[in-house]
């Protein structure tokens, strides 16, 4: 992760710390009263994020002495990793205000942590033989075994980290089985987001899958994707189509995979953490020039 500056201001808008520059930031002081507006008159403490002039500015107000935290960066930035670094710097600076004097070190120790640590946690969910676990197996062909942090390979509950999948960044996956089905909330706050698996070959049970992904909607106010497996047996035409449409969802959450060949396995991890995750850790407004801003 590459941050273009990091800027501290007192509730005065007075600069406090900076990290070395490398933007041209000078049209970014004209911004810092409105940020400051926008970052005091949150209902919670929260990051928060805008586009402007091409770039992706994060701020976050500091309680209790309303210092106002703002770090800019290129507009692709990941939200997650941007969200991560506040997090922690802002702890850094509610605990230990002398380490601030160093505070272009500061920055560069977080980003390092941020870039190394970042884990996404993600529940599999569906009916059984769905592909739950052949999916989270996979992942084990020719793999050597000291990738596997744990494995707990029981009727109720597999829990596999994994990491090196491609530029992913390290994964924990709760495969939650038959005998969980009554327990899956538990989960909820442990996870980032779900794959909710549907066996796309099997039509009977295809209103029961409608109904059970319905019910998990109701209470996991999480980010999910539906991965539509067994597409090497389904005698649907167009497979993303008819599940977003049975399933009352869009279609681009849908994903067709076969979890015994691995294929379409790496977009579902991407599209699911790049896309669902990372796209709600933030609220981002893309906020357009105007008066009020600057002036």
């Amino acid at each position: 992760m590459t941050l273009l500056s990091v800027k501290v201001f007192d509730i005065n808008n007075k600069e406090l710390y900076s990290s070395v520059s490398i933007s041209n930031d000078l049209w970014f002081y004209n911004l810092i009263p409105y940020l400051g507006k926008l970052a005091r008159e949150s209902e919670r403490e929260q990051v928060q994020a805008l586009i402007y002039n091409n770039y992706l500015i994060a701020f976050f107000n500091i309680l209790p002495e309303n210092s106002l935290l703002v770090a800019i960066a290129s507009v692709n930035t990941s939200l997650r990793k941007l969200e991560h670094f506040l997090g922690l710097l802002s702890h850094t600076m509610q605990n230990s205000k002398r380490s601030l004097e160093n505070f272009q070190d500061v920055c560069d120790s977080i980003i390092r942590t941020v870039d190394s640590h970042q884990e996404v946690k993600i529940s599999l969910l569906g009916l059984e033989r769905s592909g739950k676990t052949t999916f989270v197996n996979s992942f084990a062909k020719d793999r050597p075994l000291a990738e596997f942090e744990a494995y707990y390979p029981t009727s109720l509950l597999n829990i596999v980290r994994m990491e090196h999948i491609h530029d992913l960044p390290p994964i924990t996956f709760f495969d939650l089985g038959k005998a969980f089905s009554q327990q899956w909330w538990r989960f909820s706050s442990e996870s980032d987001g779900y794959i909710y698996f549907v066996d796309s070959s099997d039509s009977h049970r295809m209103k029961q899958a409608q109904v059970l992904l319905q019910e998990l909607r109701n209470f996991w106010d999480l980010p999910f994707v539906i991965a539509a497996n067994k597409i090497d047996v389904c005698r649907i035409t167009n497979v993303k189509k008819y599940i977003g449409r049975k399933f009352q969802v869009s279609s681009r959450k849908v994903y067709e995979i076969n979890t015994w060949t691995g294929t379409g396995i790496l977009p579902l991890l991407k599209g699911l953490i790049n896309n669902e995750i990372e796209g709600t850790k933030i609220s981002v407004s893309l906020v357009h020039p105007t008066e009020k801003m600057t002036g």
